[in-house]
């Protein structure tokens, strides 16, 4: 057995850096403005003896050291970047960073830059600056492309990795964090109106456009305030002045003295003309300051991105339909309730602002009700509020139980139907509607019965003051005008205060969806875990090129490494059997091989899945792209052929390239009946016609060889439309989701019972296409390098069974009480 490689327990990749022999200064060159950028001196690793490759200078192969970078945002990123091959001479390369979900100055200060290997120079880094804010952001991300090699190759596959920053910021602002890290929406509750007005000002200061576009839709709201407190002082204006022919002194104080009919045109012009200004400006609001999407698009996208990145135990805490009743519901409630509500509360609030002045000035002895309307309201709040969270965090399960048992059901379908229990699940169903119901009027009679204060109050006051008319006009304390006027007045209080009552309600109201919405955005990610497991594979990477830097080994002699290992819930691996270490050479083909729940999946998940052991270590080069490939076949059900086997979105990924790889990859495994030629075929020349609009393409050209009375036949046989994947055979799901595989080139290839359920001619069929995929270093490379300048390709594959298969180099045989025995197998020719 080879001997394992470890690392300094708990070293940093820095100084683990630091150990490094270095050679004589080599410069990294920035482009201007790309000042932000640091050279990285102490993180070169070079070799003592540069080896002159035999087919001369300008062969070596240029990637990244990873196809992803983790970085926090409170330090910068340190992006590597190898060399593979002879290592003579000089050599360089340019970057530059692209934007993607980060964005430049606003995440980071993008850069770009040429990076130059010395002499005997295997690994290269620069830094690019992060910016370090207080505002939440889940997972973001940028690119940084390699191009423009100067005596070197560029490796296509690794010239362009993506730039992972952790964010350690709390939604909506790190003030509530010890109350968020509860995990209770109870907790949360206690703290709500606080928690609301953090979600304001995260709006207002992080959503794209918002600060801007909020601060001029309230300013233009006063000119409806202004509007209606002159529409206040034209009504009393007509009936006292314009329209009072008895009074003296009236035609004195008309705007045409003496003309009381152009004083009236007048008036009516005064009240219609500014209704032109203030339609411009609500279009205004509803064209360019409209603000709900922005939120609501930043928040969706916010939540989705976390949920791709949730562990484990995050998805168990929000079942799929919590994630769509937030996204579909939750979220357009909090935006309108929870902060466009402002704008109407604004509004209100300069109308009260207006008729204060009003009654003040006319008769101030009149404007009690503007005092007793604030304290009211605010009794009120605070008395219902936690039994109208209550209630609506109550119906909110009810609907959610409604939504998930319809969603179970569609899952569970074929199941309810082999076992005859549609009876019992339809009881069941109707016992989750009677309880939501039950739990829904709950809540209705609490809303009818709160929202009948402002209108009794209102109610009150103008009885009251109608009951003092006598005294009030007839003694001359005031005008008839006036007296009407305030009438008017009252009632527009009473609707202002019930708007800004509803606007208050609807304000708490928000709070449930906010508290349930901040604790998604609270739940854990597997980002860190990644993150962690990275740096751990980057220490292991450089440790081990370091140690052997005198025998010109490189990246592709770095072994997938066991070093004991031990996984308490597996039979074969636990504390019982011992830890095991093993390596798993680069270039070869791996079987693993064991009775059923031995753990042979457990092992592809060691080395694919970032799965912690129990205790040791699983040491595998950050360089290497991993795919593992269930047994159970995965489908994108709203996608065909074409787009499944490819893993494209969209016509700007389509190449004829990428075209012919698909057909030969199907013709390989057997994939190649009519109707699925066709339906490739129908696919693949949409997106050409896609293509052809916006590029300068050549004609779309079948490349399948159809055999005579193929069509005919199975023409028959398609006679009812049913989904593409149903008419795959179990084999026929497989070798496609293979195919897949395949196609995406990975550099290891972890294989879950590739061939259990195969026999004959496509057993062999899919055997000799993994021989193929590793002696060939990739099948049909797209654009890719020749097959002496790419990387090994290695395949790790278990079988039920324990008879080895031919094209395995080793054996791993797992067997209770004696652990993991390995075997090598016989030495065969034709492998690079």
């Amino acid at each position: 057995m080879s001997e394992a490689y470890g690392f300094p327990s708990g070293a940093s990749a820095r100084a683990v850096y630091q150990r490094i022999p270095l050679v004589a200064s080599p410069q990294v060159s920035q482009s201007p403005g790309a000042g932000q950028v640091q050279s990285q001196p102490f993180r070169q690793l070079s070799t003592q003896t540069p080896r002159r490759q035999q087919s001369g200078e300008g062969g070596d192969v240029v990637q990244f050291f990873s196809n992803t970078f983790y970085s926090s945002e409170k330090e910068n990123a340190v992006i590597q970047v190898v060399r593979i091959g002879s290592l003579y001479g000089k050599c360089s390369v340019q970057w530059k960073t692209e934007d993607n979900s980060a964005h430049d100055g606003k995440k980071y200060h993008g850069a770009a830059g040429t990076l130059e290997f010395g002499p005997g120079e295997c690994v290269r880094s620069f830094e690019i600056q992060l910016i370090d804010d207080d505002n939440f952001d889940s997972t973001l991300d940028f690119y940084v492309v390699l191009f423009g090699g100067l005596n070197c190759i560029i490796d296509s596959a690794g010239s362009r990795s993506v730039v992972m920053i952790t964010d350690d910021d709390i939604f909506p602002s790190n003030t509530h964090e010890e109350q968020i890290k509860e995990g209770s929406e109870d907790e949360l509750y206690g703290v709500g109106w606080s928690l609301l007005f953090s979600f304001m000002g995260f709006c207002f200061s992080h959503v794209p456009e918002i600060r801007w576009k909020t601060c001029l839709c309230l300013l233009l709201s006063m000119l409806g305030n202004a509007y209606y407190l002159s529409t206040i002082f034209l009504r009393v204006y007509l009936v006292d002045t314009v329209l009072d022919n008895i009074t003296p002194g009236t035609a004195e104080r008309l705007w045409f003295p003496g003309d009381r009919n152009s004083t009236s045109v007048a008036v009516g012009l005064a009240w219609i003309l500014p209704n032109f200004i203030l339609l411009g400006a609500d279009y205004f609001e509803m064209a360019v300051l409209e603000m709900g999407f922005n939120i609501r698009y930043h928040l969706r996208v916010n939540l989705f991105r976390k949920y791709l990145n949730y562990t484990e135990t995050s998805r168990q805490l929000v079942p799929l339909q919590d994630l769509k009743i937030s996204m579909m519901e939750d979220i357009p409630e909090l935006v309108s309730q929870g902060y466009l509500i402002i704008f109407e509360l604004w509004s209100m609030l300069g109308k009260i602002v207006c008729i204060a002045y009003f009654m003040l000035r006319k008769h101030p002895h009149s404007a009690i009700p503007l005092f007793a309307y604030p304290i009211l309201i605010f009794i009120y709040v605070q008395c219902t509020y936690t039994r109208r969270l209550s209630l609506m965090a109550e119906e909110g399960e009810g609907q959610s139980d409604t939504t998930g048992a319809i969603m179970h059901l569609h899952t569970a379908q074929r199941l309810v139907n082999y076992y005859s229990a549609n009876g019992y699940v339809v009881s069941q169903f109707e016992n989750i509607l009677r309880r939501q119901r039950s739990l829904t009027m709950h809540l209705k009679s609490f809303e009818f019965w709160n929202s009948q204060l402002i209108p009794w109050i209102t109610l009150l006051a103008i009885g009251n003051y109608m009951a003092m008319s006598s005294r009030v006009v007839l003694s001359g304390n005031t005008s008839l005008g006036s007296f009407l006027a305030t009438i008017n007045v009252y009632k527009d209080l009473g609707d202002r205060f019930s708007t800004i009552l509803r606007g208050f309600t609807s304000l708490s109201k928000s709070i449930s969806p906010l508290c349930g919405l901040t604790l998604q955005f609270s739940y854990q990610v597997d980002v860190l875990g990644r993150s962690d497991n990275f740096q751990r594979r980057e220490r292991f990477a450089l440790d081990w090129l370091q140690t052997r830097s005198s025998t010109g080994m490189s990246l592709d002699d770095i072994p997938i490494v066991f070093e004991d290992v031990q996984v308490a819930y597996s039979p074969c691996m636990n504390v019982a059997t011992g830890g095991f270490s093993v390596q798993a050479p680069q270039g070869t083909i791996i079987q693993i091989a064991g009775p059923h729940d031995s753990g042979k999946m457990t092992m592809l998940s060691l080395i694919c899945d970032g799965l912690p052991p129990s205790t040791g270590a699983v040491l595998v080069s950050p360089h290497l792209n991993l795919l593992h490939v269930p047994h159970l076949p995965l489908f994108g059900d709203s996608m065909g052929v074409f787009f499944n086997l490819h893993m494209i979105s969209d016509e700007s990924q389509y190449s004829p390239e990428i075209y012919a790889r698909g057909v030969n990859i199907l013709q390989k495994l057997r994939l190649d009946k009519r109707w699925i030629k066709d339906m490739y075929d129908a696919e693949a020349e949409a997106l050409h016609k896609a293509l052809e609009s916006s590029h300068d393409v050549a004609p779309h050209h079948t490349l399948w060889c159809y055999e005579d009375g193929e069509e005919e036949e199975e023409e028959e046989e398609e006679e009812v439309n049913l989904p593409w994947t149903s008419k795959l055979s179990t084999s026929e799901k497989w070798r496609f989701q293979l195919a897949r595989a395949l196609l995406h080139n990975p550099h290891v290839l972890a294989i879950h019972r590739p061939v259990q359920e195969l026999e004959g001619e496509v057993r062999q069929a899919v055997l000799s296409s993994l021989q193929d995929f590793v002696q060939m270093r990739g099948l049909d490379i797209e654009g890719g390098l020749d097959r002496t300048r790419r990387r090994p390709r290695t395949v790790i594959f278990t079988t039920g069974s324990n008879d080895r298969f031919e094209i395995a180099d080793y054996v791993w045989r797992i067997t209770p009480g004696s652990g993991v025995i390995v075997e090598k197998c016989p030495s065969r020719g034709g492998r690079p």
